[in-house]
């Protein structure tokens, strides 16, 4: 039988040692696991995931809140945040937790008091980080802050945006995967390449990539959707592209909740990754919503 292929496209928080061999290798061994546990180890037949790295392509943002690519030496590693970035930053934020806004305290002195770690970030911030900590939970921004960081290099700076969709472009064409597995921050980037039409077309015309599926997706943000989307309009793949989604009550990436409500087509499957680490991309591959999927694929 044929070697079912399938391009992985990674999300954030991948250091310099996460080359396409390591990546490619663990995400393989939960998805052949999670066949052979729902049974569809034989249906699947023999499967390879490439998950090529694009930690070599990607800015290093000299904060705790990123560690990614190449190593520069003498950087600062403490360098501010930026007024653009801020910007971005505060946005997204408040997209991620509008009741937050009315939680934010705007005394003059509020943000000015630093805790440990806070130094590289700007007093506009700690206040709505802080008041998105009250209402979503202690601790939750310093988890997204990783995410709305690199989401600002890929959306806002288009040399690095359209570096990171030419490593995933020469990895489907090298394998002629017809299969797409995307998490966090990947999700962003493969629904910005099918709007943008760099997904080669099959015989048909229609994309060559005909099944998708997505794990703990930040796609909901408004902040981070308007840089592959059109607001008021529902997110949408091109047809002939099945799009499942998987999302973890307790992954806050997902802000807890899957898609269906803003997407047109996608199919969201609740999956149990448990309270900790539950945006771990392993939990996600290993769930028999990804067998399945899998599993069908080939049958197509």
């Amino acid at each position: 039988m044929k070697m079912l292929q399938i391009v992985g496209v990674h999300g954030i928080r991948q250091g310099k040692s996460a080359t396409t061999d390591a990546l490619s290798r663990s995400w393989q061994i939960p998805v052949d696991e999670g066949l052979a546990d729902a049974g569809h180890a034989e249906a699947a037949g023999p499967v390879r995931l490439t998950v090529p790295s694009y930690q070599g392509v990607y800015p290093r943002t000299a904060t705790r809140y990123m560690r990614l690519g190449p190593d520069t030496a003498g950087q600062d590693r403490d360098a501010p945040v930026g007024e653009e970035e801020e910007e971005f930053i505060l946005q997204a934020l408040a997209a991620y937790a509008p009741s937050a806004l009315a939680e934010e305290d705007d005394s003059p002195l509020a943000g000015e008091t630093l805790g440990p770690g806070e130094s590289r970030l700007t007093p506009r911030i700690l206040r709505r980080a802080r008041a998105v900590d009250r209402v979503a939970g202690k601790g939750v921004t310093d988890r997204l802050l990783w995410l709305v960081r690199e989401a600002h290099g890929y959306l806002l700076q288009e040399e690095t945006g359209a570096a990171v969709r030419a490593e995933i472009r020469a990895a489907l064409t090298a394998t002629d995967a017809r299969m797409v597995i995307a998490h966090s921050l990947g999700s962003v980037v493969f629904y910005d390449m099918l709007s943008r039409g760099e997904v080669a077309a099959g015989a048909d015309g229609s994309p060559a990539v005909t099944s998708l599926i997505t794990c703990g997706s930040p796609l909901s943000w408004l902040a981070v959707r308007k840089g592959v989307h059109t607001a008021g309009a529902p997110l949408a793949v091109p047809a002939g592209v099945v799009w499942t989604n998987l999302y973890a009550p307790y992954d806050p990436v997902n802000k807890f909740r899957g898609l269906s409500h803003l997407a047109a087509g996608v199919t969201d499957a609740k999956v149990d990754n448990g309270k900790l680490n539950a945006h771990d991309v392993r939990r996600y591959l290993d769930k028999p919503a990804v067998a399945e999927r899998i599993a069908k694929a080939r049958a197509l």
